[in-house]
């Protein structure tokens, strides 16, 4: 029996190790292709503010300083009314109601009728639309701050395409400005360089001539590029309510 046992566990043995060597290998080349197809999920990485470039960080300033402009200051106040106006109607049912109070004649005369009538009469008049008056009040109250409020929030996205819009227009003439000035710097380098050459008698006064009326040209556009630059910053300086300088290093 023993032997029988141990002839049977042998059989097993070997038939595993066999069914273990029928076991297909996965080729390198193939192994290499899936992982190019199916790469390993990235785990997400978190934003950090402090990553932002330094022109995302002034467009987020410039935003909130504008959203201090006196547009928006107003639609502020225009929600405080409303809102003033919601706790005055849900008390204006007192304004409604009244009381009177008198005394009769006949007991200021100190006459023998006086007994046969009441001394004094006291009364209050409450009007029957008194309920229906004052839920319509709070309604439109109510109503009154939701347009406000949705005014406001219309004001600040408004404000804010306004502040970027102008932010970039800002940038755009800068960089115009700029180049500018390199277009100018070759033109005049160019003037510089024909006087000598006329000097020396290598080119005709109206080479000098020619060149000397581009540089002139170049200093006109310029100036129209120094002007444009100066009325970006009007401009955004309006919306942000302080000077472009003192904005950008705060």
């Amino acid at each position: 029996m023993k032997q029988l046992l141990i002839a049977t566990f042998c059989i097993l043995c070997f038939q595993m190790i066999g069914m273990a060597q029928r076991i297909p290998q996965v080729p390198d080349s193939v192994r290499k292709k899936y992982q190019l197809n199916n790469p390993r999920p990235v785990a997400a990485k978190a934003v950090n503010l402090s990553s932002l470039n330094q022109d995302s960080l002034i467009k987020i300033k410039l935003v909130q300083l504008a959203s201090n402009n006196p547009v928006v200051v107003a639609a502020d106040a225009n929600i405080r009314i409303a809102e003033t106006e919601l706790d005055r109607a849900k008390y204006s049912w007192l304004s409604a109601v009244s009381a009177g109070a008198n005394i009769n004649e006949f007991v200021i005369n100190n006459s023998p009728a006086a007994s046969f009538f009441p001394k004094y009469n006291l009364g209050v008049t409450i009007p029957l639309n008194i309920v229906s008056k004052t839920k319509t009040e709070k309604k439109i109250a109510s109503q009154n701050i939701i347009i406000n409020t949705e005014n406001k929030k219309e004001q600040l996205r408004g404000m804010k395409t306004q502040v970027l819009s102008l932010y970039e227009e800002y940038k755009e003439k800068k960089e115009l400005l700029r180049l500018q000035k390199i277009a100018m710097d070759d033109d005049y380098q160019a003037y510089l360089a024909a006087q000598k050459n006329y000097a020396d008698g290598n080119i005709e006064l109206e080479d000098m001539n020619r060149i000397y009326k581009s540089y002139v040209n170049e200093q006109g556009k310029l100036i129209t590029k120094e002007k444009e630059l100066n009325i970006a910053v009007i401009q955004l300086e309006e919306l942000i309510n302080m000077p472009l300088e003192i904005a950008l290093k705060l």
